[in-house]
């Protein structure tokens, strides 16, 4: 396990960033930072970072502006809906662990996140055989905005690398002037 890491902070709003408010998060060392964002803008990615030794692990900043919904709950459904709904949308899924999480709005407001971790099955994790995948999604209700940080790695080397990745995902914070 790597225990250093970068940091990324997003450009302010106006900026290349995506997103309405600026965050930071930390990424592991050793990655790479994905550069050319204009194609990756299309799915909504705001940031994106990968291993250059294991292709199959990547952390990657998802950002989705003018959504109705207030809350995680609202956008995704309950927890468990979330979860269930992300362990079916593919065969040989299931859900390994699912909670609530939280973070703190760009103006100080807790703000409810799902943290799920999913194994994905040979079907979309291609040539990997098995992945898994980490998300904290949630939705920022004053700004309209959904952001999902999601890290994932093979299921080999998922025992390994889980502590870290799960302490990236969990290090996003908006930065507050």
């Amino acid at each position: 396990m790597t225990t250093r890491a970068n940091a990324f902070e997003s450009s302010r709003a106006g900026g290349e960033s995506i997103s309405p408010y600026a965050y930071r998060l930390r990424w592991p060392s050793g990655w790479c930072a994905l550069e050319d964002l204009e194609s990756a803008r299309r799915v909504n990615v705001d940031a994106s970072f990968k291993d250059p030794e294991d292709e199959a692990s990547t952390l990657a900043v998802f950002v989705t502006r003018d959504v109705r919904e207030k809350s995680a709950d609202a956008r995704f459904g309950t927890l468990r809906e979330d979860a269930r709904r992300r362990a079916e949308s593919a065969a040989r899924q299931r859900t390994m662990d699912a909670r609530i999480g939280k973070t703190i709005s760009a103006s100080g407001r807790a703000l409810d996140a799902h943290v799920i971790e999913t194994e994905v099955g040979g079907g979309t994790a291609g040539r990997f055989g098995a992945a898994v995948e980490l998300v904290k999604a949630f939705v920022d209700g004053e700004t309209g905005t959904e952001y999902v940080v999601r890290a994932t790695a093979s299921k080999a080397a998922w025992p390994r690398v889980r502590g870290e990745l799960r302490a990236m995902v969990e290090s996003f914070e908006f930065v507050r002037e």
